[in-house]
C-alpha cells in the first residue's frame, strides 16, 4: 500500500498553486485520503511555506474522509513567523470540503542550555524482533516478538537516509496509525468489510524533537490507554536503536461496532 517510488514520486509533489498549495493523493481500499498520507504532506507544504524553519509539532483534526486519488488543496494562515518560532493554520481539503485542518508549529534549533530526555529503557536485542509487513512503511520492519496492546513496539528502517524534510514527514505519517494497529492486532475486533475496521483516527498530535537516523532506524512505542463507548486513546514516543528520544505523539479515534 506504501511503494517507496510512489511515495516519493506522488505524496512529496507539493506545489504551490491557487491560494496555498496542491496535491496529489494515493488511492486507497476504502476510498477515503489516509490521515497518514495527510500528514506527510502537511509537513513538506509547511516547510516549504517557512523554508527557514522545521515542524516541530503538528495538531490534527480529521473532519472528513476526502476521495482517494483525487486532487486536493493545502491552504495556510500564518499566524506568526518570528525569530525562533512560527505558527500556521494549514487546512487540507478538496474543492469545498474541508477534509482535515492541522496547527502546526515551527521552529529553528538552538544550542542546548538545559539537556533532558526521558525516554525508557533502550529497545531489547533487535536481531531477535519478527518481520512484519507494514502497508505504510516501504521496507519491511520488525515486532518486538514481546509486544501486546500495552505496548506495540516497532523498528522502522530505510536503506537510504531521505532529506530532513521527508524524514519529518515519514515520522509524522507512521505515527497516525499506531493506535488503531496495536487495537487490531492484539484485541478481536470484527471488519466491517475484508481488509478494514470499523474506525479511524479523529485527532492527532506528534511533536519531532531531534533528528532521525532512518538508516539504523527508529523504534515506535504505541500504547493503546483506552477503548470504549465507541472511542480510542493512545501514546506512544519514538526512539532511536539507544533509546534516545526523537519524537512523542497521541491519538483519538473513534471505534464503533460495525453494522
Amino acid at each position: 500500500m506504501f511503494d517507496l517510488v510512489e511515495a516519493i514520486e506522488v505524496l512529496q509533489e507539493v506545489r504551490r498553486g491557487g491560494d496555498g498549495f496542491e496535491c496529489r493523493t494515493l488511492q486507497t481500499p476504502h476510498g477515503g485520503i489516509f490521515g497518514a498520507y495527510q500528514l506527510f504532506q502537511i509537513v513538506i507544504a509547511a516547510e516549504q511555506e517557512i523554508p527557514d524553519k522545521r515542524v516541530f509539532s503538528i495538531q490534527t483534526i480529521f473532519a472528513h474522509g476526502g476521495s482517494s486519488g483525487d486532487p486536493a488543496q493545502i491552504s495556510i494562515e500564518t499566524l506568526q513567523n518570528g525569530r525562533s518560532f512560527a505558527f500556521l493554520t494549514i487546512t487540507y481539503k478538496q474543492s469545498n470540503v474541508i477534509i482535515s485542518r492541522h496547527e502546526v508549529m515551527l521552529t529553528v534549533d538552538e544550542a542546548d542550555f538545559l539537556h533532558h530526555r526521558n525516554a525508557g529503557s533502550a529497545p531489547r536485542d533487535l536481531s531477535q524482533w519478527e518481520e512484519l509487513q507494514s502497508g505504510l512503511w516501504p521496507q519491511v520492519a520488525h515486532r518486538d516478538p514481546e509486544s501486546n496492546i500495552q505496548q506495540l513496539a516497532i523498528h522502522y528502517q530505510l536503506p537510504k537516509q531521505p532529506s530532513p524534510t521527508i524524514t519529518r514527514a515519514m515520522l509524522a505519517l507512521v505515527s497516525e496509525p499506531a493506535v488503531m494497529a496495536s487495537l487490531s492486532t492484539y484485541s478481536d475486533i470484527p471488519a466491517s468489510s475484508p481488509g478494514r475496521v470499523p474506525g479511524n483516527v479523529l485527532a492527532q498530535t506528534i511533536t519531532l524533537l531531534e533528528p532521525a537516523d532512518l538508516v539504523r532506524g527508529v523504534v515506535l512505542r504505541t500504547t493503546t490507554q483506552y477503548a470504549g463507548q465507541g472511542r480510542v486513546h493512545g501514546n506512544g514516543t519514538m526512539v532511536d536503536v539507544d533509546g534516545n528520544l526523537i519524537a512523542t505523539y497521541s491519538t483519538t479515534g473513534v471505534l464503533r461496532q460495525p453494522r
